[in-house]
């Protein structure tokens, strides 16, 4: 046997000897959910064994939906069984109504308990209005892949990147400039008790020289969701502020560079956040419609804004 076979077995064995219980959480399950622009969502979560000669067990933890959810209980929660050995049971695949059938809803997300090795996890988030679903069987869309949680954010945090707008204000209805890029913002709860969370935006402009700088809003533009416990909710946001200043060609200066988004929790409890920004082509443009999403998951820490940073 060739070395480098004999070492990345040996990192195998080692990786599934220290292996313990992993907890997974997949923030957006849909099942076959209709949305904007005739789109159709259907989420499959894939979970890889890393070593084929484990037997993994992979079961429902906890349900985070609307209006709140629940904790499964270890006795009866739907789990699943990949043996050992065997290359066919090396690969499970679940849909969104497989993860969610027994709570009566099409929306939420999932915390799922690994035990017995390593795994590769991820779930496909897809519309397949224009592509092919046949249930629990495949599902092929325009979408986009989504790597599983493992560890929930604590006190404050930030979504890195939300797209920019070209009306002023953004959300002016209707727009005069169309607007290609439209954020979703997600929050999980996977707690017993309400959690309360406030965002606040900062803004970047794109200068035509292509300097891109941050620019202040002429009012505070934040807003406060509440999520139930074992809740899970999913909101269209934008922004409702005006900002300073013209451009260098004497318009109105406009965040078309996009936004950070801080998010500040009221109580040190574990949660998860993530954007989902969608895009789609302009309807006078005479393209078909469709959704074209990416996932944008929150990250730890407050980014400051140019204003709460000391001057040197």
């Amino acid at each position: 046997m060739r070395p480098h076979i004999i070492f990345a077995l040996a990192v195998l064995c080692a990786a599934s000897v220290a292996s313990s219980q992993q907890l997974l959480v997949f923030p957006a399950v849909t099942d076959e959910l209709p949305g904007a622009n005739d789109s159709l969502w259907v989420t499959v979560v894939k979970i890889v064994k890393l070593d084929p000669r484990d037997t993994v067990t992979v079961r429902r933890k906890w349900v985070c939906l609307p209006g709140g959810g629940f904790e499964d209980d270890p006795a009866t929660a739907p789990s699943w069984t990949l043996s050992g050995g065997t290359h066919r049971e090396r690969f499970l695949l679940k849909w969104g109504r497989s993860l969610l059938g027994d709570t009566g809803s099409r929306v939420g997300a999932v915390a799922l308990e690994v035990s017995g090795g390593e795994v590769v996890p991820h779930a496909y988030v897809a519309d397949v209005s224009r592509g092919e679903h046949l249930p629990l069987h495949w599902s092929f869309g325009q979408g986009q892949l989504i790597a599983a949680s493992r560890l929930p954010l604590s006190g404050q945090s930030h979504i890195p990147w939300l797209g920019g707008c070209t009306n002023l204000p953004c959300n002016l209805d209707p727009p005069v400039l169309w607007n290609y890029l439209r954020n979703n913002v997600g929050f999980v709860n996977p707690n017993p008790e309400p959690l309360t969370i406030t965002g606040s935006n900062i803004a970047f402009s794109a200068r035509p020289d292509w300097e891109i700088s941050e620019v202040a809003a002429t009012e505070p533009d934040t807003f406060i969701r509440e999520v139930p416990p074992f809740g899970w909710m999913q909101f269209h946001w934008v922004s409702s502020a005006g900002y300073y200043g013209t451009d260098d060609l004497g318009g109105p200066v406009m965040p078309k560079a996009g936004f950070i988004l801080n998010l500040t929790p009221d109580k040190d409890l574990p949660y998860y956040a993530y954007a989902s920004v969608v895009f789609s082509p302009d309807p006078a443009s005479g393209i078909p419609a469709f959704s074209d999403p990416m996932y944008v998951p929150a990250e730890p820490g407050y980014v400051p804004a140019m204003t709460e940073v000391p001057e040197p």
